[in-house]
């Protein structure tokens, strides 16, 4: 459900979220001694728990695509 601050429903903005967080925990090799599998378990369970600190840059992304693609 979308808030005053964005008309962007929140289940898109927490995807978003997880995404990007996903995206930079897979890219600064965390846990690299691990084997890909418990990797992956591990990666996963910090998205869980920590998607929500991406919340504000999550909405500035999409709100920025959908300005992009207005032409504005």
């Amino acid at each position: 459900m979308p808030d005053e601050r964005s008309p962007i429903p929140d289940d898109d903005i927490e995807a978003e979220a997880r995404a990007m967080l996903r995206e930079t925990i897979e890219r600064s090799d965390w846990y690299p001694t691990l084997r890909r599998e418990e990797r992956e378990l591990l990666i996963q369970r910090d998205v869980d728990r920590h998607w929500h600190l991406t919340i504000d840059e999550a909405r500035r992304r999409l709100l920025q695509g959908i300005r992009q693609s207005r032409g504005g």
